[in-house]
């Protein structure tokens, strides 16, 4: 697309440049509908050109917002035009409602309503030309209406003279508005200069006073050049020019039309509207046509560079050729792999010059195997083996425009690819040994630091039955405190080194009570809660709930959840723990009422050493690792899902899906059964009794 035309540039200027320039349209609609007038032979009611109508589509067409004021102004103007000519005031009431009506109705359809129209392409030329018919017949109706009640001339003379007057002018004047100012190497200066002196030398003799020879349309030769070969903006300039130039010759009695100004003035200016319109609508049609074409030649241009970058930098050899004549090769393009194993480093020039001949007994590329395909002019696939290496060659054949056969020849390197999935593999292995050395050194670094930690756990416990001084008494503290932290810090990473190695060894399910073990885990983790006032409340059924899985993994993974919810719970508030039963098993929900989880990271939480960066959660002592323990505690040895909820707000729920027997899931899962067993003999009967809390209060 072009830059617009000057109505767009002038809708998108400042407001002060836009109003100023609109004004001195709807002056000059004034004045020059005032000289057509006035030089409108005797008898006629209409004016034999009207390019004020042209004047005043573009001021409509450049106006924001509602388009009503300017087409007021334009009726006021053209009207009082009427009125300065010494028409009555009724009919520079009708005349002037009629050119503003045209004006405005042109607009509307020739921008679909919108900011701007254009004559860019083809069908922007139809919809102008339209718009163009719609406009002068609504003027034709006005104006022919007028004439009767007011002068009782014929409607229908009076109608087809204001539509062949104004429609013409529309075609001539408002291009040079709407024709964008592309911006395009286009024909040398001395072409530009020798076309133009051509039309306009054809223009004068053709319409000069005293000249009758039936030449009218001689210029459209001229026009014609320039809709071939230049931009639509001269294109629009000239079909100006030929209107001005044509229109004053003629007034003056001068070519084909002038003869009939003196007896007919009415046959004169029909016949001068005609030219123009032929003029207007081949100028604008091939000039668009050929605005279309040249967009299509780019976009096929850019995609064929696209193409060939493609072609010539794949590691996929490829090669084009075009069979013609039935007995030749022409190759239309190739990469260098494709010449690589044909055993070439450059293409002849000679095959995209002449082409190959294609006959039994003569090398085609001088491979044997490639050749004997070709002759066969069957798509098909085989194996070339050329100088150690070895290829995949698919050929096929296509039928391309006036039913030339195009043939394809892509030939896959196997042995650079079998080489490039060797090192990938070899990658593979080393990264899995590095890994497998990583955990062998956590486990032994880890197992290392156990001892002496224990050693330190143990000497601490009996200093702290010990006597001591208050400063005594704080240091062991201390001592205590960052001792246990540290333990569970190794225990979290020996846990870890665990559920990665892929010589882990699962322990063995049994049947016990999922809510005795989701209390004993509330209770054991109420000393977390110690001087907070933190409440831990568990919802769960009276009766016990019998389940078969690892209890001493599910305890880990209850006691880290509940370990976050605590740390995070504020003072003086609550812990809910929810234990509930599904067709395939149980559910354990734990939620805090704390600062929340933002959704953007729910799913980083996951990962290991991942700490959210805000600061309501950086002042929660933490390393990380309690959350990967737990979904890989969940996922491997349970053979159950979890999840977090948060809105970010207002706490986090974890929630725990266990099935109720973990050794039927897994084997489900190992032998990618999609049927779901239906509860275990040990789901509870639904006849159980209600849900009933248990609180579990922390020391105050």
């Amino acid at each position: 697309m072009g830059q617009g035309g000057l109505a767009t540039q002038l809708w998108y200027a400042r407001p002060v440049v836009r109003r100023a320039i609109i004004i001195v349209l709807v002056i000059l609609v004034g004045f020059v509908s005032w000289q057509s007038i006035a030089v409108r032979a005797p008898g006629m009611t209409v004016a034999p050109w009207w390019p004020a109508a042209g004047l005043a589509f573009v001021a409509i067409l450049a106006s924001r917002g509602s388009r009503g004021l300017v087409t007021f102004a334009v009726f006021l103007s053209t009207g009082a035009a009427n009125l300065f000519s010494g028409r009555e005031l009724a009919i520079a009431i009708g005349f002037g409602l009629a050119n503003a009506l045209e004006a405005y109705v042109v607009a509307q359809l020739a921008s679909r309503g919108g900011p701007e129209a254009r004559l860019d392409s083809f069908r922007d030329v139809g919809r102008f030309i339209l718009a163009t018919i719609s406009g002068a017949a609504t003027a034709g109706v006005f104006g022919g209406a007028t004439a009767l009640l007011v002068l009782q001339d014929d409607f229908f003379v009076t109608f087809g003279t204001i539509v062949a007057s104004h429609g013409s002018a529309m075609l001539v004047v408002a291009p040079v508005a709407l024709v964008s100012r592309r911006i395009v190497r286009g024909p040398s200066r001395i072409e530009v200069v020798l076309q133009l002196s051509l039309l306009v030398a054809l223009l004068t003799i053709v319409f000069w006073p005293g000249f009758t020879l039936p030449l009218a349309f001689a210029p459209l030769t001229a026009v014609l050049w320039a809709a071939f070969r230049f931009p639509m903006m001269v294109v629009g300039v000239e079909l100006l020019l030929v209107g001005a130039i044509a229109a004053t010759l003629t007034s003056f009695g001068g070519g084909p039309f002038g003869v009939y100004v003196a007896d007919d003035p009415r046959l004169a200016s029909v016949l001068l509207q005609l030219f123009l319109v032929v003029h207007a609508c081949a100028a604008l049609f091939v000039a668009a046509a050929r605005s279309d074409w040249a967009n299509v030649v780019t976009q096929l241009g850019a995609r064929e560079a696209l193409l060939r970058g493609g072609i010539v930098n794949s590691e996929t050899g490829i090669l084009i050729a075009e069979i013609l004549d039935g007995d030749r090769l022409r190759v239309v393009g190739v990469n260098t792999t494709a010449l690589s194993a044909l055993g070439r480093e450059l293409m002849p020039p000679t095959w995209g010059v002449v082409g190959l001949r294609i006959a039994q007994g003569q090398p085609i590329f001088g491979v044997d195997t490639l050749d004997e395909a070709i002759l066969t002019r069957v798509a098909q696939k085989f194996e070339l083996d050329r100088e150690g290496r070895r290829y995949d060659v698919d050929l096929g054949l296509h039928e391309g425009a006036g039913g030339a056969t195009v043939m394809t020849l892509v030939f896959t390197d196997v042995t650079t690819r079998d080489e490039r999935e060797r090192r990938a593999l070899d990658a593979a292995e080393r990264l899995r040994d590095l890994n497998r050395q990583k955990d062998d050194f956590i486990a032994s670094v880890s197992h290392e630091l156990r001892t002496p930690v224990t050693s330190i756990l143990g000497f601490v416990e009996d200093l702290e039955g010990a006597e001591l001084g208050p400063d005594e008494r704080v240091a062991t503290e201390v001592i205590s405190r960052n001792a246990r932290r540290l333990a569970d810090v190794i225990e979290d990473v020996l846990e870890l080194g665990k559920l990665s190695s892929s010589n882990a060894v699962s322990r063995p399910s049994s049947e016990f009570d999922l809510v005795a073990l989701a209390r004993h885990c509330a209770q054991d983790a109420e000393g977390l809660a110690l001087g907070r006032s933190v409440r831990l409340v568990v919802t769960a059924v009276a009766e016990p709930l019998p389940i078969r899985s690892v209890s001493q993994d599910l305890t880990r993974v209850l006691a880290n959840l509940l370990s976050n919810a605590v740390k995070f719970t504020p003072d003086g508030g609550q812990v809910d723990v929810e234990v509930a039963t599904t067709v395939e098993g149980a559910v354990i929900s734990i939620t805090d009422h704390g600062p929340g989880i933002p959704p953007a990271v729910l799913d980083q939480v996951w990962d290991r050493f991942y700490r959210v960066s805000d600061a309501e959660h950086r002042d929660v002592p933490g390393t990380g690792l309690g959350l990967p323990i737990v979904r890989a505690l969940v996922e491997q040895r349970l053979a159950g899902s979890v999840e977090l909820l948060s809105d970010g707000r207002t706490g986090t729920t974890a929630r725990v899906e266990l099935p109720w027997d973990r050794d039927l899931a897994v084997a489900r899962r190992a032998a990618e059964q999609t049927a779901r067993p239906g509860p275990s003999p040990a789901t509870p009967s639904s006849g159980a009794a209600e849900d009933e809390p248990l609180e579990v209060t922390g020391h105050a």
